[in-house]
């Protein structure tokens, strides 16, 4: 089972409003704290931005539906999160600069790597003070979810596992590792074409040097499979060494337990033929030549309590948490003196213009099939 930061799970991962705004123009009151318009749209707009930039400009329109929807959706988030801010504030709940760093290193660990995890920063137009304001938030969540939620017990354990077992069945699978070379033809012509920025290669000079470069990585993948095959213990050390498979590759090349189906039909038929502890035999495949390491094999059935169990109950804690802070949110709402001062942003205002928006969408679609349906017939009349 895999899991998903709680706070991530419930509210997008923006900053929370700090309510002592210069600017009197108020758009919406929170109990006692204002939210201006500048600290509104700031984020609103960076977000239509990112989510429509590429859209038609028929759903840029502010009176469209997907605009309309998303305002009425951040519109929720802003008075949630300004309501959690508020209930921090009121149990003193704070983030350590540690807890910070760390809650940093979980969610690249979960993403993959720190060159993946900056990509997303820079995609989404997320700076490193807001990205530390983000994860303070998230540690806080955590930290709130945590206070709000009933203990998970093991007797809850259990009971979701027996009435539960056939969640906890798997198929036969084997735990593998990998080193990835890259003899691909295309592969390797793709960044020859990319690298020569000024095109001065003619396409024989190219064809040459794939050939050349292709029989280069050939000659690296059987000295490596030699290596690794004489000695399966530095098998780790040569595929953060070589492979090219680089998500892997800081891992040892290691892809864990894989079940059929998951990967390429040559890697995962020499996979499920090998040896326990072995190396095998080069294998090629789409993405290049593999060197295959298998480390394990598992027979297929349910797998026993005591490998589930703290897996399991970490899930349960986990949902008794969003569950526990969903509950607290809605109590926080409902109680809350909400005032939107900017009536665009009310909730029944919102409504009446989304139901517009999806009564006129409906007749110009009519109109458009009506408008179809008679050319369609002009033209079938014609033939006849």
């Amino acid at each position: 089972m895999k899991f998903k930061t709680l706070a991530a799970t419930l509210l997008c991962s923006v900053a929370l409003f700090c309510g002592c705004a210069k600017d009197t123009d108020v758009v919406l009151k929170v109990n006692d704290q204002t939210i201006t318009r500048a600290e509104f749209y700031s984020d609103f707009d960076r977000i239509k931005n990112l989510q429509f930039k590429n859209a038609p400009k028929e759903i840029q329109k502010e009176n469209s539906y997907p605009m309309l929807s998303l305002k009425d959706k951040y519109t929720n988030d802003v008075i949630i999160r300004t309501l959690l801010a508020q209930e921090f504030e009121k149990r003193k709940i704070q983030a350590s600069e540690q807890e910070i760093k760390d809650k940093k290193a979980q969610i690249v660990a979960q993403i993959g790597s720190q060159e993946q995890f900056d990509n997303i920063l820079k995609e989404n137009g997320i700076t490193q003070e807001r990205l530390n304001s983000d994860m303070a938030n998230e540690v806080k969540i955590d930290k709130l979810a945590a206070q709000v939620a009933p203990k998970v017990s093991e007797k809850d354990v259990k009971k979701y596992y027996e009435d539960n077992k056939q969640q906890f069945s798997l198929p036969e699978r084997v735990s593998v590792a990998h080193i990835l070379i890259d003899t691909n033809p295309e592969n390797i012509k793709r960044k020859l074409v990319d690298a020569d920025k000024e095109a001065k290669l003619s396409s024989n000079d190219i064809d040459k040097r794939v050939k050349e470069e292709v029989e280069k990585q050939e000659k690296l993948a059987v000295e490596l499979q030699a290596k690794a095959a004489k000695n399966p213990k530095i098998f780790a050390q040569l595929a953060k060494e070589y492979s090219t498979d680089k998500a892997t590759a800081e891992k040892g090349g290691d892809l864990g337990y894989v079940m059929s189906g998951q990967m390429v039909k040559e890697f995962e038929e020499a996979a499920f033929k090998q040896k326990v502890g072995t190396v095998g035999p080069l294998v090629k495949s789409q993405y290049g030549t593999h060197i295959i390491y298998v480390k394990d094999k598992a027979a297929k059935g349910i797998q026993p309590y005591a490998k589930v169990k703290a897996d399991l109950e970490k899930y349960l804690t986990m949902q008794k948490r969003f569950e526990s802070l969903q509950k607290l949110i809605e109590g926080l709402k409902s109680s809350a003196n909400i005032e939107y001062v900017d009536e665009s942003l009310n909730p029944d205002v919102l409504k009446k213009q989304l139901d517009e928006a999806i009564k006129k969408q409906t007749e110009k679609e009519k109109k458009e099939a009506d408008k179809k349906s008679f050319l369609d017939k002009i033209k079938k009349d014609k033939k006849d």
